[in-house]
C-alpha cells in the first residue's frame, strides 16, 4: 500500500494490471462469441448476397459483371466488399485475366466449396421452418427496398 499526498491509501497494482494475482474479468460476450466457432461459422457466410455469390459461383467461374448482372440488385460496391470478405475468408479465388482490359474471374475455392453441405443442412432447415404452423410471425427475410418507391 502506498499513501497519496492526501494521506489515503491505495492498493498498490500488480504491474499494468488493475486485477490482483489469480483473478480476471469474465470475458465480454463480444469476445466469448469471437471464440466460438459456431458464431465464427455463421459471420463467414453472414451477408446479404454471400449465400447467392457462391451458389452462382458453384457452376462455373465468372468475372465482375457477369456476376453483377446475374445478381441484378445488388450495388457494385456491396458485390466488392463481399468478394474481398470472401477472399480474405479463402471461399473464393480472383484471378486476374491477362491482358488486364479482360477483366477478372472469381471462383469458388476447394475450401469454399466444403460449406456445400453447410449451405444444403440450412435450406433443408429453412424449408420445414417456414412450412411449420405460425412461421409468418417469425423471422422473415424482408424484401429489399425499392429505390423507386422513394
Amino acid at each position: 500500500m502506498s499513501s497519496d499526498s492526501n494521506g489515503a491509501s491505495q492498493q498498490a497494482q500488480d504491474g499494468t494490471s488493475k486485477y490482483p494475482h489469480g483473478t480476471t474479468p469474465a470475458p465480454t460476450s463480444h469476445q466469448e462469441r469471437a471464440a466460438c466457432p459456431l458464431y465464427t461459422a455463421i459471420a463467414v457466410i453472414d451477408g446479404r448476397w454471400k449465400p447467392m455469390i457462391l451458389q452462382r459461383l458453384g457452376s462455373r467461374p465468372l468475372g465482375f459483371g457477369q456476376l453483377q448482372r446475374a445478381m441484378p440488385r445488388v450495388t457494385a460496391k456491396v458485390l466488392r466488399e463481399q468478394l474481398r470478405q470472401m477472399q480474405a475468408d479463402g471461399l473464393v479465388s480472383r484471378q486476374q485475366l491477362v491482358p488486364a482490359r479482360l477483366g477478372v474471374r472469381y471462383r469458388v475455392t476447394a475450401y469454399g466449396r466444403t460449406l456445400h453441405p453447410v449451405f444444403t443442412t440450412l435450406m433443408q432447415w429453412g424449408v420445414r421452418h417456414l412450412a411449420r404452423a405460425g412461421a409468418q410471425y417469425g423471422t422473415m427475410v424482408k424484401p429489399p427496398v425499392n429505390r423507386d418507391d422513394r
